[in-house]
């Protein structure tokens, strides 16, 4: 991850890095690490055990990134599994504010312009993300519920979809800061509640059963189980007529209904 942020960062800021101050942790003291620092002309420097104040400035920065995680995440009430996206939020925050080290906005000395944080919204709010028209039915829903989780690059934010875990990008969006989604509710599967009786000892006693809904079901039971409980009424038509059911037999064996076709040739002027 080194490697790939000095890239980043001399690329980008046409300078060098020259001096790496870390802790004694074994991801920086290896023999492969300390050599690229050397054919690099890094000069890096290893602060003695458990003396934290050495590196005062990066530790008082991560304390205040942890203070955020946790104040951003028990606000909506949200999983500790989003802890990465709020500290990616948070990083991208205080970029845009004023420090006293530099008396200036940090984002705006990197970037050589003027930064701008009326995009800024709060994090975790319930957002509805529209739908395009090619990807929904005609009375298919124009938005669905999702979750602000941080910014792009491109000025679109990024969204966070509760049921299938994933992470979109998108501009078409309304935010609703002071809503929140309910992480109470399931998320996979729901219970749906069945009336039903036992008998037990001539005794009948009344039920309610959970049953956890699974996706898979077959056609053919559906389609018997609506033709069984499905209830069939006389149409208001046939009000004040004498109604008899299909396929009745009378008492001389003839079937009492019966068809009439009647053909039409066209009239020729």
């Amino acid at each position: 991850m080194f490697q790939k942020f000095k890239v980043l960062v001399e690329k980008q800021s046409g300078k060098y890095i020259k001096v790496l101050r870390t802790d004694g942790g074994g991801e920086y003291t290896s023999k492969v690490f300390e050599k690229f620092c050397e054919d690099n002309g890094i000069v890096h420097e290893v602060t003695a055990p458990y003396t934290p104040q050495h590196n005062g400035l990066v530790e008082g920065r991560n304390r205040s990134l942890l203070d955020m995680t946790i104040s951003m995440l028990k606000m909506k009430k949200m999983p500790n599994t989003l802890w990465g996206e709020a500290v990616r939020t948070e990083a991208y925050i205080l970029n845009k504010c004023p420090t006293k080290k530099l008396d200036q906005i940090p984002e705006e000395i990197w970037r050589g312009s003027k930064q701008s944080a009326k995009h800024l919204k709060v994090f975790g709010s319930l957002c509805y993300m529209h739908i395009l028209d090619a990807k929904r039915r005609k009375l298919g829903d124009k938005s669905e519920p999702i979750i602000l989780v941080g910014y792009h690059e491109t000025g679109a934010y990024r969204l966070y979809h509760p049921l299938n875990h994933s992470i979109v990008i998108s501009r078409d969006v309304k935010i609703c800061e002071n809503e929140a989604w309910d992480w109470n509710k399931k998320e996979k599967s729901f219970s749906h509640t069945v009336p039903t009786t036992i008998e037990e000892d001539d005794q009948v006693e009344q039920v309610q059963l959970d049953i956890e809904v699974q996706p898979e079901v077959h056609v053919e039971e559906i389609q018997a189980t609506r033709n069984s409980a499905r209830q069939r009424f006389a149409s208001t038509r046939l009000a004040g007529h004498e109604v008899t059911p299909d396929n009745l037999v009378n008492e001389e064996g003839e079937s009492v209904h019966f068809a009439l076709l009647a053909y039409a040739e066209p009239n020729q002027l």
